[in-house]
Formats: structure tokens, C-alpha cells, sequence
């Protein structure tokens, strides 16, 4: 299955059968997520495959993305040493969801792959330190610890992944 990945547009995709398992990933990415773009909250992408005759087009997986900040003294101490004491400009992966019968395919790592990729267009053209999210359970942060994202202090679930960190690993 060649799956590639487009913004969310409610025309062009099925939202509804969406299912990951996850009550709130699946609520926001139905109720919440179109709005949030037509505010200019956040963008959600969603993967789907590259040649499709289903009209709706069936959501494999999504990620959401909004710029935010976090306090300098969040960071870990060998970060944190070398960075100003204010607040720190981030880019916020604020969800990321694989439908459960695409589960162990490789979605997932494709939906991040992505989303950094986003992030690192967007660094070049203003200040981003680094990738935040939060996780929403312990598979979740093995998920993304496996893609190099550490732990922030005093959270055991938001992690963080500098755009150093991820242009050194491109």
C-alpha cells in the first residue's frame, strides 16, 4: 500500500470510520480537528493511500502540528545550560494516531518521518528549537524515544527532539 500525506480537507477524507483505539484521538480528529484548522489553531495530517477510488478517502493515520514555546528551565540540564532563560520557540506535535488495522505497518514511523520533515521546512524560515509532544501513555513515549525524543524535566510523558538532532539524523 503506497500511502502519501495531504492536509485535511473534510471533503476529500473519511473521518468517520477512523478508529485507533484512542477515545480522544478519535473524537478530536472528528470533531475537532477541521475547526482547529480553520482557525488557524493547528494542521492536521492524515494518510491515505496515493491512488484512491474511495471518494471519501479512508485516514490511515494523522498527525496535528502548531507552533507554541516552552520555559527554558523545562529542558534538560545539558540543554537548558547553553540556552537563553526565556521562553523557547517549539514546534508542537500535538497528536499522532495510526487507524488499528494499520497497526504494526509502519505508519506510524512514516506520519513522524513527515512531521519532522514539516517542522525542518519551517525552521529554516523561523526560530524553532525543537519538536514537543506529549504522550499520551507509555507505548506512546517508547514509540517516540525510539525516534530519539528525550524527556522533558519533571515529565514523565512530553518528550522533545531538537532541530539539531533531527537535521544531523536527515
Amino acid at each position: 500500500m503506497d500511502l502519501i500525506i495531504e492536509q485535511l480537507n473534510t471533503s476529500l477524507h473519511d473521518r468517520k470510520s477512523f478508529d485507533c483505539g484512542v477515545g480522544e484521538l478519535n473524537v478530536f480528529l472528528k470533531q475537532h480537528a477541521n475547526q482547529n484548522q480553520s482557525k488557524n489553531i493547528s494542521r492536521t495530517y492524515v494518510a491515505v493511500v496515493a491512488v484512491s477510488v474511495e471518494n471519501p478517502k479512508k485516514i490511515y493515520g494523522y498527525y496535528t502540528l502548531s507552533a507554541g514555546h516552552i520555559q527554558c528551565d523545562q529542558l534538560p540540564e545539558a540543554v537548558k545550560s547553553k540556552l537563553p532563560k526565556y521562553s523557547i520557540p517549539i514546534a508542537r506535535l500535538g497528536r499522532l494516531a495510526v487507524d488499528k488495522g494499520s497497526k504494526g505497518q509502519g505508519v506510524g514511523g512514516f506520519l513522524l518521518h513527515d512531521a519532522l520533515s514539516n517542522v525542518l521546512n519551517v525552521a529554516d524560515k523561523m526560530g524553532v528549537f525543537a519538536v514537543v509532544v506529549d504522550a499520551k501513555n507509555t507505548d506512546a513515549k517508547a514509540f517516540y524515544k525510539h525516534y530519539g525524543f528525550t524527556a522533558l524535566q519533571e515529565s514523565e510523558l512530553t518528550l522533545f527532539l531538537t532541530i539539531d538532532t533531527i537535521k544531523s539524523a536527515s
